[in-house]
């Protein structure tokens, strides 16, 4: 399965309000293609699970979802516990993490030099890892409390070239013009200047 193949299926098993925050890399370019107006882009590594779980905790009850990347999020393992004690409590988040074993951002290297086993990474914590190897494996609705979606992806090209027409700031008051529209109120408006 593809990025851009699981991520197709994914965004259609969220609800439509659904928004997303996402890492950098292929998987933003893919998310900006296919939802632009509705994702956060941090154009950094290690946060997307953090911020995602805040914006949750934030937003509730309007779906949140953390698309983030294997090396992206074992640059941050301090969120765990954080992870293991909010997730099964919130049924307005989903996280998925994209996993292609590398750095593909970075020249291909590897993410990590040993094995990994997600479901164990995630049940030290009290969460379920649901492997997802072909977009028939992801659960027929989401989100579902206390899941982690791990998808293994396999790209047989190069990353595309970037063509985000917008950084990780200007997609911020994006999604928080499109949050605004959806808690029925007013976006917030830049400050007068004399």
């Amino acid at each position: 399965m593809r990025t851009d193949e699981f991520l197709a299926a994914f965004l259609g098993r969220l609800p439509a309000d659904c928004v997303l925050v996402s890492s950098l890399g292929r998987t933003s370019e893919e998310l900006f293609r296919l939802a632009p107006r509705r994702t956060l882009f941090t154009d950094t590594m290690g946060d997307v699970s953090a911020i995602s779980t805040g914006m949750a905790v934030a937003m509730k009850p309007l779906p949140v979802a953390a698309v983030d990347t294997d090396g992206s999020f074992l640059m941050n393992l301090s969120v765990l516990p954080t992870l293991g004690s909010r997730l099964p409590a919130l049924d307005n988040h989903t996280l998925v993490i994209v996993d292609n074993g590398i750095y593909e951002s970075a020249g291909g290297m590897p993410s990590r030099t040993g094995p990994l086993d997600w479901r164990l990474l995630f049940a030290a914590v009290g969460l379920t890892a649901v492997i997802v190897r072909t977009p028939a494996d992801l659960p027929g609705a989401l989100p579902r409390p206390g899941v982690v979606l791990v998808a293994e992806v396999v790209n047989d090209g190069p990353a595309p070239d970037a063509a985000k027409s917008c950084d990780g700031v200007e997609s911020s008051y994006a999604v928080e013009r499109l949050i605004a529209t959806l808690r029925g109120r007013a976006p917030r408006r830049p400050a007068l200047k004399a």
